[in-house]
């Protein structure tokens, strides 16, 4: 890690770079598209750009081996310290993800269906291969 780099829980702030990685396994694109879009206008008066997301394929995939989910951001003002605007659009992604998660019982139901779709194509794929 360089003297300009500082790590964060869940990120790294590099230059006037915000990268954020989540777990698969704990945070999925839908959460994170809702909570940025929860905050955009916060993080646009902070002059921080957010510059996309996307998931991250390991080399080796298994079980236990989790895919990573990056949100990239950029500060893109001239006159406050990148680092101390970035640390504050982190927690300001943070708390929009919050506000923006769904009740337990509406992403228990979301969950079953996106597992029942999940199911469906494995199958589909199966009868295409003729199993």
């Amino acid at each position: 890690m360089s003297s300009s780099e500082s790590r964060l829980p869940y990120g790294t702030i590099s230059g006037k770079k915000l990268v954020m990685q989540f777990s698969a396994y704990d945070i999925d694109l839908p959460v994170l598209a809702a909570g940025l879009r929860e905050r955009l206008d916060v993080l646009h008066e902070l002059d921080v750009a957010f510059a996309g997301f996307g998931t991250e394929v390991p080399s080796s995939v298994s079980d236990q081996t989790p895919v990573m989910v990056k949100c990239f951001f950029e500060y893109v003002g001239k006159d406050s310290d990148a680092a101390v605007v970035l640390k504050k659009a982190y927690h300001v992604v943070w708390s929009g993800m919050i506000d923006a998660f769904p009740e337990m019982a509406e992403w228990a139901t979301a969950k079953a269906d996106l597992s029942e779709l999940t199911a469906a194509q494995a199958e589909m794929l199966r009868a295409r291969k003729g199993q």
